[in-house]
């Protein structure tokens, strides 16, 4: 069945200079550039091969909110077997880049991190498998 209108992207603010680095760390997540407009530099598309949705990155001159009470409220879930595993080596990748981190979580399945100096006003949360059978 078609849905008719069907979802197709949401956008992201990261602050300037750091779309490159933002697309490299949703490599992390199985995510690939799936769009790029070829008269900008400051915004691009990713995605993962088996869903038709797509996250655009924009690069925007906000600074990024501080408050992590505020910025988690808005957020990107991905769903993992492992969240642990995977926020581990996103902040391995970080150390390595240079790039601030900062991981909570709201419950033993369900962790979020932050990039506070690339993150305009967002986190990503990563949850359980474990959840889809609730």
């Amino acid at each position: 069945m078609k849905a008719d209108p069907r979802l197709h992207h949401t956008c992201i603010n990261v602050s300037r200079g750091n779309l490159e680095l933002v697309v490299e760390m949703f490599e992390l997540f199985n995510c690939h550039i799936v769009y790029r407009p070829p008269q900008a530099d400051n915004w691009a598309m990713v995605g993962q091969e088996q869903l038709r949705f797509a996250i655009q990155i924009a690069e925007v001159g906000d600074k990024p909110i501080a408050d992590i009470d505020i910025k988690k409220r808005a957020h990107i879930a991905f769903i993992s077997d492992d969240p642990q595993k995977l926020l581990d080596k996103v902040k391995v990748w970080a150390g390595k880049k240079g790039v601030n981190f900062r991981e909570g979580g709201w419950s033993s399945v369900e962790k979020y991190f932050d990039l506070p100096d690339t993150f305009v006003n967002f986190v990503i949360e990563i949850m359980h498998s474990s959840i889809e059978k609730e």
